[in-house]
Order: C-alpha cells, then sequence, then structure tokens
C-alpha cells in the first residue's frame, strides 16, 4: 500500500501538468448530438438520449447544473461531466474532434470507478488489456465484478480483443481460487487470460483500453473494493501513456 502510495503521487505530481483539468473546447450543451456526447466519461447512449430529450422538452439548458435533472446524472456523474461542456458554442469549439483529441486525467474514488470502467469497456473498440491482482466474483446478482465479466465478455463479442493477466500466489490458495474461476468462464467465452509466474507476485491494478484511456490506482476486482471500501483510482486520456502502460503488461505475462 506504502509503494502504491508513492506511485499515485508520482504520476499525479508528474502528469498533473499536461493534462487540463477540464476539456479545452466544451461542447454546447444545446447543440451536441448523441454522437459527440456518447465521447464523454459516464455518459452512455441512454444518457445521451436523455440529454436530447431534456432539451425538447424544456427549450434548452440555461445551466449546467440542469443537467442533475436529467435521469441517472446525479451528483458524483455531474461533477465528472461539467468540465466537458458549456451553454453557447466555444470560441475554440468546432468539432467532436476536440473531445476525442484531448489529454485529460479524471479523479475515480470510490464507487465512481466501477461506473466509469463499466462506460469504457461498453464504448471499447480494438482492445481491453487488464492486470489484476485479484478478480473476486461471487453468484449474486449484484455482484460488481460479477457484472464487468459479463461487461468483457460482451466486448469480447462484438470483436474487441480482451486480455487480462491474473496473480497466481505462491502462499495464499483462496487468491488463486477466486481467480481461476474468473479465468475459466472467460476463456470460454474467448478472453485471453494468463496467470504471471508462481515466483513473482503481480499487485496490479491496471486497465487500459484501446491502447488510449488507462484505469490506474487502488481498486482491485471485489465487490468490496468497487462497492463499499475507501479507493482511488485515476483514469488517464494520453495515448503515449496508455502505450507504455501496455508494455509494461507485456512484461507480466509468462
Amino acid at each position: 500500500m506504502k509503494y502504491f502510495s508513492h506511485l499515485l503521487c508520482l504520476l499525479l505530481l508528474t502528469l498533473w501538468p499536461v493534462f487540463p483539468a477540464a476539456a479545452p473546447s466544451p461542447l454546447d450543451l444545446n447543440s451536441a448530438t448523441q454522437k459527440e456526447l456518447i465521447q464523454i466519461p459516464l455518459i452512455g447512449k441512454g444518457i445521451a438520449q436523455a440529454i436530447i430529450r431534456y432539451r425538447k422538452e424544456h427549450g434548452g439548458f440555461t445551466r449546467l447544473d440542469q443537467l442533475l435533472e436529467v435521469p441517472d446524472i446525479g451528483p458524483k456523474t455531474f461533477k465528472v461531466v461539467k468540465p466537458y461542456f458549456a451553454i453557447g458554442k466555444h470560441p475554440t469549439s468546432s468539432t467532436s474532434a476536440n473531445i476525442v483529441n484531448q489529454d485529460n486525467i479524471i479523479l475515480l474514488p470510490d464507487t465512481l470507478y466501477y461506473d466509469a470502467l463499466v462506460d469504457y469497456i461498453g464504448k471499447a473498440d480494438i482492445s481491453i488489456d487488464m492486470a489484476m491482482f485479484i478478480f473476486k466474483t461471487t453468484a449474486s446478482r449484484n455482484n460488481k465484478p460479477r457484472l464487468l465479466v459479463n461487461e468483457l465478455i460482451k466486448a469480447r463479442k462484438r470483436g474487441v480483443q480482451v486480455r487480462l493477466i491474473l496473480e497466481k500466489s505462491s502462499y495464499e490458495d483462496s487468491i488463486n481460487e477466486e481467480n481461476e474461476k474468473v479465468a475459466e468462464k472467460l476463456q470460454k467465452n474467448g478472453v485471453t487470460v494468463l496467470f504471471d509466474s508462481i515466483k513473482t507476485t503481480t499487485h496490479t491494478k491496471l486497465i487500459v483500453i484501446d491502447r488510449r484511456y488507462s484505469f490506474v490506482g487502488s481498486h482491485n476486482l471485489t465487490h468490496s473494493a468497487l462497492a463499499y471500501n475507501h479507493e482511488l483510482s485515476l483514469l488517464i486520456d494520453n495515448r503515449k501513456l496508455a502505450d507504455q502502460l501496455t508494455g509494461y503488461i507485456d512484461t507480466l505475462a509468462p
């Protein structure tokens, strides 16, 4: 944990000056198309349609905080999406490429990590590369890791290359049992699952999507971490860093 804290601080100190906290060219909330809206973190097709419906029913937005009146946008989601929007055209805004090409860091505390991860897995087009210490599911209908397994299978079925590297423990059989259970289900559905060498401990919690979006932090894929614990991770939009982190994941494979 001490090592992780130092690593997280180093990432923040190194990258924070590079990535603005807000989008350089916000979208006009009153004219953004569905295609543009779903590029925003945490906004899927359903919320995008709800925003467009709200505009039609209320004659448009006059304040950004009216997003809180849109179904499924709560305070946490609003805090994340607010920097991406403006009321009226931004002087430098021209196309959705302003959103697609921006660099950004988003803090993902506690349960916001799960919401963002599900959103980005659902939008993945090319690849999902993961390295996790533990991936623990239960039979509970609302078990978040179990739901993530289903999302990864959906991504694979639509053609996304999905790779997962898990810890093979030399000292804790329960970790191996949980990881092997998840691996079996994923492998049956075409997902590539590998285990690290039993001589090493892979304590990494790292996910890279489409060689662009990197999730790095303290969240394990357990229900406690995703639903109850105080955890902190980052979502970093930067292709160069994503390539470096994917390369690091490559070194973990046997």
